[in-house]
């Protein structure tokens, strides 16, 4: 988990006293915002799939960077992991391809990354027209993926990525981001990645709120509803990249919005 102290709101459309309001009535500290970053692993039975890499070595974001660290701390060698698989292109989710040296840090794995979202930021002349807060991530994507760009498999939505993974739509966040359903059996979760990004469970609760990072503020809450809504109805399990440990629960309408239903955490494994 990384503290930011809260200077200025971290919503595009929201006033840092309606921010604050948010934490208070979360019973949370108003003058700090914590981000939390959860990868995923998803053993298939034939595969060992790790969702998202973090932030990466040598993150900026302290306290972050730690992906390799707590798969070792699994029982989990990074060489076993058998595919990689990127949600969408910002740096806390695939900075962590690479590891201090700039080596790949799952050599074994094959790298899977959607492919609308592979079209836009690959595309110089996306580069050249999109504005300076989006310069970083075309950088990054360059230094992550250019060298291995004939290798990186590109996958499409409404598809199995894997057995037991289908790869769901859910833009806004930015072009080609990319949610998950994982099954085995009856049973099933979502990974949403950052379909709420930033402190996750004020967007959950106020899902008119754009973050920051939203590149189509209308199209992602247009997309959160829609998910959201399905997810109420049916009572599907869902994880997401940004909420608080277990980073597991349920949504369920209230109101305007939603409310997030934290799952019982088990420790045993």
């Amino acid at each position: 988990m990384r503290q930011v102290k809260l200077a200025t709101s971290p919503f595009r459309n929201v006033k840092i006293e309606d921010v604050k309001a948010g934490l208070e009535a979360s019973r949370l500290p108003t003058d700090q915002v914590g981000y939390y970053f959860h990868p995923t692993v998803v053993n298939t039975g034939s595969k060992l799939v790790l969702i998202d890499t973090g932030n990466g070595p040598g993150s900026m974001a302290g306290g972050t960077g730690m992906t390799p660290a707590n798969l070792a701390a699994a029982g989990i060698d990074p060489k076993s992991i058998d595919i990689v698989l990127i949600s969408h292109f910002h740096g806390d989710h695939i900075s962590g391809v690479r590891s201090t040296d700039g080596a790949l840090a799952y050599p074994n794995a094959e790298i899977m990354v959607p492919a609308k979202e592979w079209a836009y930021w690959a595309d110089e002349g996306n580069a050249s027209r999109a504005p300076q807060p989006q310069q970083a991530t075309f950088q990054n994507t360059k230094r992550i993926f250019g060298p291995i760009a004939d290798k990186v498999t590109k996958y499409e939505w409404g598809k199995e990525v894997t057995p037991g993974i289908t790869a769901r739509d859910t833009n806004g966040h930015t072009p080609g981001h990319t949610s998950f359903i994982v099954a085995s059996g009856s049973s099933s979760v979502l990974i949403q990645a950052d379909v709420t990004a930033g402190y996750a469970p004020l967007v959950v609760t106020n899902p008119t709120w754009q973050v920051g990072g939203d590149m189509d503020g209308t199209q992602a809450e247009t997309t959160r509803r829609k998910l959201y809504d399905q997810l109420a109805a049916d009572k599907m399990l869902l994880s997401g990249y940004h909420f608080p440990f277990p980073s597991l629960g349920y949504i369920e309408k209230a109101g305007s919005g939603y409310r997030l239903v934290p799952a019982p955490w088990n420790p045993a494994i």
